[in-house]
């Protein structure tokens, strides 16, 4: 018997090694490739394993991407959890975590359950962090941190 999302619900949708490219007029906006994908029309949820996503800026360059285990998608609030080996990587570093939080509406991020920041050779560990789809802004809770620092750059 195959894993079902939801519990003893047939999914309204199943594929098997998708890609999805969404666009806006001509612009290509994401591409998520997944293994497996679950649709529930009327709980308007999507669940997806071993997913890739691909954020992209309106030149076409990469914005950033997003790798995590499993995925599950309110389509109604335009929210994506990444759960299990949570990845995001841009050009301003990499974001670590279990457990994630992708609001679609903002590209804001919100990591639970640890989460480890990486930038420029530096490693910040902390509870929770609050980022954009960027890497740009980031807001970390219980911090710890690995590198080094001139105490130059230190402005307390």
């Amino acid at each position: 018997m195959s894993y079902l999302p939801i519990e003893d619900k047939m999914p309204d949708e199943q594929a098997d090694s998708i890609k999805v490219i969404a666009t806006t007029d001509d612009v290509i906006d994401y591409e998520l490739t997944a293994v497996h994908m679950y649709k529930y029309y009327e709980t308007k949820q999507t669940f997806a394993d071993t997913v890739f996503i691909i954020f992209y800026n309106p030149d076409a360059t990469i914005k950033s991407t997003l790798s995590c285990d499993k995925a599950e998608v309110d389509d109604a609030k335009n929210i994506l959890t990444g759960i299990g080996n949570v990845i995001v990587k841009s050009e301003n570093g990499t974001m670590k975590a279990p457990y994630m939080i992708l609001n679609r509406n903002t590209e804001q991020i919100f990591a639970k359950q640890g989460v480890t920041m990486i930038r420029e050779g530096n490693v910040l560990h902390g509870a929770e962090m609050k980022t954009d789809i960027y890497l740009d802004r980031v807001e970390i809770i219980s911090v710890s941190a690995e590198g080094k620092l001139d105490e130059k750059d230190i402005d307390w």
